[in-house]
């Protein structure tokens, strides 16, 4: 049974197998991170099994214009508008003008080319219409495209020197390289969706490059670096405090993943996490995770949990867990099956479940089984510690030892 864990992290999505939680005397005493200098994950153990995404930071782009040369025909003239619905009701009185035309010309002769007539105008005059709509709208693009042109060329200089000035700022982030990037920030009059993306990415890495040079004894100066850098690269206030989260839990992240999250470990958390001024609640998925996970630690099939339940139980059944998802609806896992709800209970045999994967984000499991056409996916509020359970369970096994 495969069993991950996906998070999206400062460099994008990331996942890894969950194994079993090491005790916590068995983790070293080493207080590097797991992470890299860019943000990449840095495994210190080979064991730990991962697929990570890496988003380069791109350069701010002017998005290029909508054009009427690169919409459909159709869509131009069945666009939802009163005017649209107008033409599908002359298509379709046309089409019905024509068979009725048609099935008089075979039954009268003659007198049935008129409706044929009627029909073949009520059909041409919808496309006749759309497409001289169509021919105005690019000339006034055409018109439009000389005038934005001049501007245009204007705006892509000032993103060249701005992104210029990012580049410099990852590079050397110094007094200098901040009043650059003030400065020409300055003369943008871009929207934000332009630019935001490289700003935030650049004060990102500002962080992940000094804490990697300067250690987390260093974080308190490290954040007030990162809020020049924000604020000389014109962050909104909501992203200027999301950079520092998004820092804080790629890290966090990386050393539950190379399940290296010791005592020395949390303790050079602990240290960014107060450097960077966040608490607990500012990232509840991050905190619960952890919480989670440690919970988990020396969880074996040793020493797995059991709970007492209501649910009728086979021979040689115990259940390990209860919880109840965000419908409310009672969700057990038993050393056998997986069951959902009580009235009309919906079971999956531990042995067919093929795959458990836990959105830490969304707070899902989904399991994935042969038994079952479609995945089970459960919204929980300790999806971690649930999946892990659901795991363990297909390593239980309860037969009598002289079973053959």
């Amino acid at each position: 049974m495969a069993f991950y864990v996906t998070k999206l992290l400062a460099t994008g999505q990331f996942r890894f197998a969950a194994r079993r939680r090491r005790e916590s005397t068995s983790i070293d005493d080493n207080p590097e991170l797991s992470t890299g200098p860019s943000g990449e994950f840095i495994r210190h153990r080979d064991e730990v099994f991962y697929f990570a995404d890496h988003r380069p930071i791109r350069s701010p782009e002017l998005p290029k214009p909508r054009s009427i040369a690169t919409t459909p025909f159709w869509t131009t003239l069945f666009d939802g508008t009163p005017r649209g619905w107008g033409f599908i009701a002359m298509i379709v009185v046309g089409v019905l003008l024509m068979l009725l035309g048609f099935s008089t010309l075979v039954a009268k002769g003659s007198a049935g080319w008129v409706p044929v007539i009627f029909g073949l105008i009520l059909l041409a005059a919808p496309v006749v219409m759309t497409a001289a709509k169509r021919r105005t709208i690019h000339e006034q693009e055409e018109r439009r495209r000389k005038e934005r042109a001049e501007r245009d060329e204007r705006d892509r200089e000032l993103l060249t020197a701005y992104a210029t000035s990012l580049d410099q700022l990852r590079e050397n982030p110094n007094d200098e390289s901040l009043a650059q990037v003030r400065r020409e920030r300055e003369k943008l009059d871009l929207p934000y969706a332009i630019w935001g993306d490289a700003a935030r990415s650049t004060v990102l890495q500002v962080g992940f490059n000094e804490l990697a040079k300067r250690g987390a004894e260093a974080s308190a100066e490290i954040a007030a670096l990162m809020d020049r850098a924000s604020s000389a690269a014109g962050l909104i206030a909501e992203d200027q405090a999301g950079v520092k989260q998004i820092l804080y839990s790629t890290i966090l992240w990386h050393l539950i993943a190379d399940d290296r999250l010791g005592e020395t470990q949390r303790q050079v958390v602990r240290t960014i996490q107060s450097g960077f001024a966040i608490q607990p609640e500012d990232v509840p998925v991050d905190t619960s995770s952890e919480e989670q996970f440690d919970r988990l630690r020396g969880i074996d099939h040793r020493s797995v949990p059991k709970c007492d339940t209501q649910l009728p139980l086979r021979p040689r059944e115990f259940c390990i867990y209860a919880t109840t998802d965000t419908g409310s609806r009672t969700v057990f896992v038993t050393n056998r099956r997986l069951v959902l709800g009580t009235n009309k209970p919906e079971e999956v045999s531990i042995d067919d479940i093929d795959e458990i994967e836990v959105d830490a984000d969304q707070s899902t499991v989904t399991v994935r089984s042969s038994g079952k056409k479609r995945p089970v996916t459960l919204q929980l509020a300790a999806p971690v510690y649930f999946a892990s359970l659901l795991s363990l369970a297909s390593t239980l096994d309860e037969r009598p030892k002289s079973f053959t």
